[in-house]
């Protein structure tokens, strides 16, 4: 199983590096893609910036699982606007793809959070 969350990270990592790029900086791809869904242009930096924050944070839960678990978080919560997006306004095929990445994205948020061993229902 580490393997396998091991491997998705390095993906995550490189994936949305550059679609994170490219939507930060306007690639023309982007532009016509979020010109088509109708959405302003600082949605689609928001997202980008949003996912080059989330990389470096990926990076750094080899090390500290914490960092992690953030980066996984805030990834997942972009891919579920991007999967509302693909399902209601695309054919199904893009939404169900995009819903595997919201389900890959919070199983490795889950998973850095049991890295952590914090239980926050035994905080109190």
């Amino acid at each position: 199983m580490n393997i396998a969350i091991t491997g998705f990270q390095i993906i995550f990592i490189a994936f949305f590096s550059i679609t994170g790029a490219m939507k930060l900086f306007s690639h023309h791809h982007m532009i016509e893609e979020f010109d088509n869904f109708v959405y302003p242009h600082w949605l689609m930096h928001l997202a980008g910036g949003l996912e080059l924050v989330a990389t470096p944070l990926l990076l750094l839960g080899f090390w500290n699982p914490i960092y992690g678990a953030l980066g996984a978080a805030i990834l997942t919560t972009v891919m579920i606007g991007a999967c509302y997006t693909n399902f209601t306004q695309r054919p199904a095929a893009y939404g169900w793809g995009t819903l595997v990445l919201v389900i890959l994205c919070a199983t490795l948020a889950a998973h850095f959070v049991m890295l952590t061993n914090i239980h926050y229902w035994s905080l109190s």
